[in-house]
C-alpha cells in the first residue's frame, strides 16, 4: 500500500515508466497523453514523407543536370 504523507512524496514516482497510471500521480491524464502521442506520430510521418519527396525531387534535379 502506498502511503503519502506530504506532496513531496508524489514526484518520487516519476522515475517509473508508467507513473501516469498511478492513482496518486499528478501526471497528465491518459487520454491527453494518448492524443499527444498520436499527434507526434502523425507529425513524424508527415516529416518523413516530406523529406522523402524532397530527396526524390533533388535526385531528379541532379539527374537532369548530369
Amino acid at each position: 500500500m502506498l502511503m503519502i504523507r506530504t506532496s513531496a512524496h508524489i514526484p518520487t514516482n516519476r522515475h517509473r515508466k508508467n507513473f501516469r497510471s498511478i492513482i496518486t500521480s499528478t501526471g497528465a491524464p491518459l487520454a491527453r497523453v494518448g492524443a499527444l502521442r498520436q499527434l507526434q506520430e502523425w507529425i513524424r510521418l508527415f516529416d518523413a514523407e516530406s523529406r522523402r519527396l524532397w530527396l526524390e525531387m533533388q535526385w531528379k534535379s541532379h539527374l537532369g543536370r548530369v
